[in-house]
């Protein structure tokens, strides 16, 4: 693919004052990005009158004041706390002083030619009103903002509270190429992130400074050659608008998050998991048929205090079916791989444990080549990806050699027109960033994909099991956990996978199987054969 020629100019508008630390982050990512250069700061110059204090009392915004002394206390979200010496300090600034009507700002004609004198090929919007007017197609690809908040949903602000507010499991956020249409922005990266309903701060700060990197991601994704990266995508359709809660609002809202975080706490300390594996003896293609009869067969449940889970399966030399699994007791809080060898008649013997470390082990992700299994384990503990093979001759895995040298989740591994893929996900978000790494051979060495990650979405990132086809399509299953982890299964149709573009599109869920004693939760199908 051709790579786009020359540098990737960038300016920003900005209020006066100091960044926020989110936004010193945007910033930050920018600036690894050799070609791209920081070219011009702009400031709104606006002089706000002197007023007495007498009139400053009357005029301040007293029914939305209890909000405000939130977000600006100590205790409210890091995220947008005022970041001193930001990395801007040393970036040409100009200072403007916009026409304003109302909430909107349009620049004059004398300051629109003085910021394209800095000839920008992006402004990036941290300050100003709503932007309309010449500023908006001054730069060669746009004014750039971002809306934290899923504007199909809920517009305004601020961010996550209206989402706590109304039981919303979801906050978006989303970085548009702003038009002259108001909350009608082309969209140029989109993520979905769980709502920390007993946590305000928590939330915030989780959907800006994550979200932060998407510029340097579009801006990456233009200079390896997508020249329509840039663009953006239509919106959809517009949500309500928010504006900040009142007071007795906001006092609601601060009860409502002291009683989420009660019930947090309840729950961590009462409530375990209980996973169970179950057979199903239909093809994997059959849970693409949302009307398709399914007979699952769980196994017997396991001993007290442990679970299975993340079951994979092989034939071995014997014709015997093998399934490996996560074996988790709750009294250690680690797991380990085990193996069982279901019967028809139900009746299993006494599980073998085929790897235990010093740390926890998960989903031992089978795939066969050359007539040898292969079983790669979750070790994030570790630090790193291991890949390993099945001895039958003694009934163990055998370590070959580490895959990649950074801890992932869930790594899942398919073949995919010429390359090996390698799929995972990484803390703090485990269930949220997707990342990808290809190879030409199975056992690496794996390079990470040109847009790292390459997903963020709560409802359909995290692998969730064996990605296979149907046809010429390549389905990729995740784990939909926006409303508890593991709550059911995504199916996403794989539409672009190369080293510098990735997108799928989730077609269809896979709910939990209801009126099973197993039917609270569903997160890893696998294929065998």
């Amino acid at each position: 693919m051709a790579m786009a020629e020359g540098r990737f100019r960038v300016g920003f508008l900005c209020n006066d004052g100091p960044l926020q630390r989110w936004q010193a982050e945007v910033v930050r990512a920018l600036a690894t990005i050799p070609q791209v250069e920081l070219v011009v700061v702009v400031k709104d110059a606006t002089v706000h009158r002197q007023r007495s204090l007498l009139s400053r009392i009357l005029r301040y915004p007293w029914r939305t004041a209890l909000y405000r002394a939130y977000r600006d206390r100590a205790a409210g979200p890091r995220a947008m706390r005022r970041v001193q010496d930001g990395p801007l300090a040393h970036v040409p600034e100009l200072r403007c002083t916009p026409q304003r009507t109302g909430a909107i700002d349009r620049f004059e004609r004398k300051d629109l030619d003085a910021i394209a004198a800095f000839r920008p090929d992006v402004l990036m919007r941290f300050g100003f009103n709503i932007l309309k007017g010449g500023i908006l197609d001054l730069p060669k690809h746009g004014v750039w903002s971002f809306h934290h908040g899923d504007p199909t949903r809920f517009r305004g602000g601020p961010p996550a509270l209206w989402e706590i507010l109304r039981n919303e499991p979801i906050t978006g956020a989303v970085l548009q190429r702003l038009t002259d249409d108001l909350d009608a922005g082309r969209i140029l990266r989109q993520g979905w992130f769980s709502t920390i309903d007993h946590s305000l701060a928590e939330t915030v700060d989780t959907v800006l400074l994550q979200s932060a990197i998407w510029p340097a991601q579009v801006i990456r994704e233009f200079l390896g050659g997508n020249m329509t990266a840039v663009d953006g995508s239509p919106p959809a359709e517009k949500g309500r608008l928010y504006r900040y809660p009142r007071n007795l609002t906001f006092l609601r809202f601060l009860w409502k998050q002291f009683a989420n975080k009660a019930r947090f706490h309840r729950q961590e300390m009462n409530v375990h998991e209980e996973w169970n594996l179950g057979i199903l003896y239909q093809p994997i293609t059959s849970l693409l048929d949302p009307h398709a009869s399914v007979n699952i067969r769980w196994l017997p449940a396991p001993a007290m205090s442990t679970f299975r889970a993340d079951p994979f399966g092989y034939m071995g030399p014997d014709g015997r079916l093998n399934v490996l699994y996560e074996k988790y007791d709750h009294a250690t809080g680690r797991g380990e791989i085990a193996r069982v060898r279901p019967k028809a008649d139900n009746i299993l013997k006494r599980s073998r444990t085929m790897l235990k470390v010093d740390g926890h082990l998960s989903y031992p992700y089978v795939v066969q080549q050359a007539g040898t299994t292969y079983v790669i384990p979750e070790s994030a503990e570790e630090g790193r990806v291991v890949l390993y093979k099945v001895n039958d001759a003694n009934d163990e895995l055998e370590r070959v050699r580490v895959l990649l040298e950074e801890p992932l989740f869930d790594p899942t591994v398919v073949a995919h027109e010429g390359r090996w893929w390698l799929f995972g996900t990484k803390a703090p978000l485990t269930n949220v960033k997707l990342y990808a790494y290809h190879s030409e051979r199975l056992e690496g060495p794996y390079l990470p994909h040109a847009l790292n990650p390459i997903k963020f979405d709560i409802r359909s990132a995290r692998p969730a099991g064996t990605p296979f086809r149907r046809g010429d399509e390549l389905w990729r299953p995740a784990q939909d956990s926006s409303l508890t982890y593991g709550g059911r299964i995504a199916m996403n149709r794989v539409l672009e996978l190369t080293p510098d573009r990735f997108r799928e599109e989730t077609v269809l869920h896979v709910e939990p199987f209801r009126n099973t004693v197993y039917s609270g939760g569903l997160h890893t199908v696998s294929a065998i054969g």
